[in-house]
C-alpha cells in the first residue's frame, strides 16, 4: 500500500463548478493523477472525502505525479471539496 499525504500551503483553495484548485506541497508519496484522497485534517478536525486528484500543475506543466517533497497546483473533483480549506492536510491509502 502507498500513503499520500498533500498539505495547502498556498493563499487557500480555488473551487469551481468542476472541484477544487490546491497549492501546497507532497508529504507522502508519490501523489498521481488519479489518486483518491479520503481524509481532510484541518479546520478543527478529520472529515472523510472522496477526492480524486484530476490534474497536477507544476510552474504551468501538467504532470503525471509529485514526489515526496515537491511543491504544485492539484487539481481535486469529487465529494468533500468544501472541506479543503487554507492549511488542509489531505490523506489516502493507494494499492
Amino acid at each position: 500500500m502507498r500513503k499520500i499525504e498533500f498539505a495547502e500551503l498556498g493563499s487557500g483553495p480555488v473551487a469551481d463548478g468542476n472541484g477544487v484548485r490546491i497549492t501546497g506541497r507532497c508529504y507522502k508519496g508519490p501523489v498521481r493523477v488519479g489518486d483518491f484522497f479520503t481524509e481532510a485534517r484541518g479546520g478543527g478536525g478529520k472529515h472523510d472525502i472522496a477526492l480524486k486528484v484530476s490534474a497536477i500543475v507544476y510552474h504551468g506543466e501538467f504532470l503525471a505525479e509529485m514526489v515526496k517533497g515537491q511543491s504544485a497546483d492539484i487539481v481535486l473533483a469529487g465529494h468533500g471539496f468544501e472541506r479543503v480549506t487554507s492549511g488542509v492536510r489531505l490523506r489516502g491509502l493507494m494499492p
